[in-house]
């Protein structure tokens, strides 16, 4: 776990730095989910189902709109993020919308032994978690210990092949190896492609997990897939002119899989 953390505290630091300004440049105010909007989307939604009562783990939550929204849909739900300054914007919101969701600062490899008590009916993660995630074997283990026996993992989350490509020159290129996973991508300063972090200092990493990867984890940890469907990007900030063309490649997913 020593390497784990060498990443996951240096991206802990990179988003505190950024959290009030990503906050107030990218999510919705109190009043918007007290007066019941949401901002998941459609085919998340349709792929949980009716999840009014049931007890929702969402992990890498950031500051809290998604957890929020499934708070709004009737779901118990509880957001965890590693970044304290981004749960404390997240739970200040919770309160001033009146909202009984719980958040967590804690880093995912060291979830608290409350939250690992297979007694919840959804973890959900999404909007770009995976890239975040140095051991993704260790990640699906922890996601099977927090659901209870036939409780389901909702993950959403941008294609790891669309991450591969970008614009250079006006022109659609590979950019980095679909298949190098294990490998940290280091970003020393600022995130253009995140409204409100474009003046952040701190050294960032992020991972790449091929596709196939995250299915078979997933497998030796006691879950199995029940649904997994791919969808055109819709990341304009990645392909900007380029959209319509990237589109005819899988951007997004969305992966059920449910606990044995």
């Amino acid at each position: 776990m020593t390497n784990i953390h060498k990443y996951t505290d240096q991206n802990r630091i990179a988003w505190d730095e950024i959290a009030q300004q990503r906050h107030m440049a990218m999510f919705p105010s109190a009043s918007f989910f007290a007066e019941g909007g949401s901002v998941l989307a459609d085919n998340v939604v349709a792929a949980a189902g009716d999840v009014r009562g049931l007890r929702l783990l969402h992990l890498q939550c950031s500051t809290g709109s998604d957890t929020l929204s499934w708070g709004v849909l009737g779901a118990q739900a509880t957001g965890v993020d590693i970044s304290p300054k981004q749960i404390e914007i997240a739970q200040h919101t919770a309160d001033d919308a009146g909202l009984p969701v719980k958040f967590v600062a804690a880093d995912v490899y060291g979830l608290p032994k409350e939250l690992q008590a297979s007694d919840f009916d959804v973890v959900f993660t999404g909007g770009g978690a995976m890239v975040w995630l140095p051991d993704i074997e260790e990640w699906a283990r922890i996601v099977a210990a927090a659901l209870r026996p036939g409780g389901r993992l909702l993950l959403e989350d941008e294609h790891p092949l669309a991450s591969c490509l970008w614009i250079e020159d006006g022109e659609l290129i590979i950019g980095s190896d679909y298949f190098a996973r294990h490998q940290a991508i280091f970003e020393e300063a600022g995130w253009s492609h995140f409204a409100g972090g474009e003046q952040a200092t701190e050294t960032k990493y992020e991972f790449s997990w091929p596709l196939g990867d995250v299915i078979t984890v997933l497998a030796k940890a006691g879950l199995y897939v029940e649904q997994l469907e791919e969808f055109p990007s819709t990341a304009a900030w990645r392909f900007g002119g380029k959209l319509d063309e990237a589109r005819r490649l899988p951007g997004a997913y969305i992966l059920v899989a449910r606990k044995r």
